[in-house]
């Protein structure tokens, strides 16, 4: 399992899983409920770390999932890419995580 792509905005998760489906990539959501469940049950203000993350099936066909991916949101150009720290990989500016070794997003 790698995650692909991670945004607080579940509908966008969705998308983003319907656009892998639709190339044959198998997929699934990780955290698709816990957005929703945390801040109303448990009182603790959002963390990033509950947020809806795409994830591959097949590890091989990761970089493939997000270079179509990076073709569909980042066209928008609404925020900048950053480079991991841990493996100096360029990820798109949804992604809280590291998509190539699942290091967390620095600020």
């Amino acid at each position: 399992m790698t995650a692909v792509f991670v945004d607080p905005d579940s509908t966008r998760v969705g998308f983003a899983k319907n656009i892998l489906e639709s190339a044959g990539i198998a997929s699934f959501i990780q955290n698709e409920n816990t957005r929703t469940l945390g801040p109303s049950i448990f009182g603790f203000s959002h963390t990033p770390l509950n947020d809806p993350r795409l994830c591959v099936v097949d590890e091989e066909r990761a970089e493939e999932a997000v270079a179509l991916l990076r073709e569909h949101f980042g066209a928008a150009g609404n925020a900048s890419e950053w480079l991991c720290q841990e493996c100096k990989e360029s990820n798109p500016a949804a992604f809280e995580v590291c998509w190539k070794c699942q290091a967390v997003k620095n600020e």
